[in-house]
């Protein structure tokens, strides 16, 4: 019956060693190892993502602001070929009113007449110097008459 002890504690030994080996062996074998590092490549995946997904919002973001920019810019240079347009139908505004610019027109016509009738009285010599009489230098008889 010894014997039959002695086999039976064997058994429960090899038993109970093989359930802790393959604990031990399990915590500190490739395999756990390959889990862990499965998981750290999940969790860096998934910060990638999230930066991936910020980037995108960011950007969406910057193109929505571009766009309003555009309008804007759009509407400004509208706005502006409009009023040029206008500008380019509607006569334009004297700085002078047409009775003034008439007057003007009509002194610059005689000033110009002017200047042409002192020319051609510069080509003939001063009434001085003709022939005849008049003036301070003509004769008391020629006064008179």
């Amino acid at each position: 019956m010894d014997a039959i002890i002695g086999i039976l504690l064997v058994l429960a030994g090899a038993v109970f060693g093989f359930f802790v080996a393959r604990y031990w062996l399990k915590e500190h074998s490739d395999e756990a190892r390959l889990t862990e590092e499965v998981q750290q490549s999940r969790e860096q995946l998934a910060a990638y993502q999230q930066e991936v997904a910020e980037h995108f919002s960011t950007a969406s973001a910057l193109v929505e602001q571009l766009e309003e920019t555009q309008d804007k810019l759009k509407a400004y240079l509208n706005h502006s070929s409009e009023l040029l347009q206008q500008e380019q139908t509607q006569p334009s505004l004297p700085f002078f009113a047409e009775d003034t610019m008439r007057q003007l027109r009509m002194a610059s016509k005689l000033q110009n007449d002017s200047r042409q009738a002192k020319n051609e009285s510069a080509e003939q010599p001063p009434q001085d110097y003709s022939d005849k009489k008049s003036g301070l230098f003509s004769s008391s008889k020629q006064k008179t008459s």
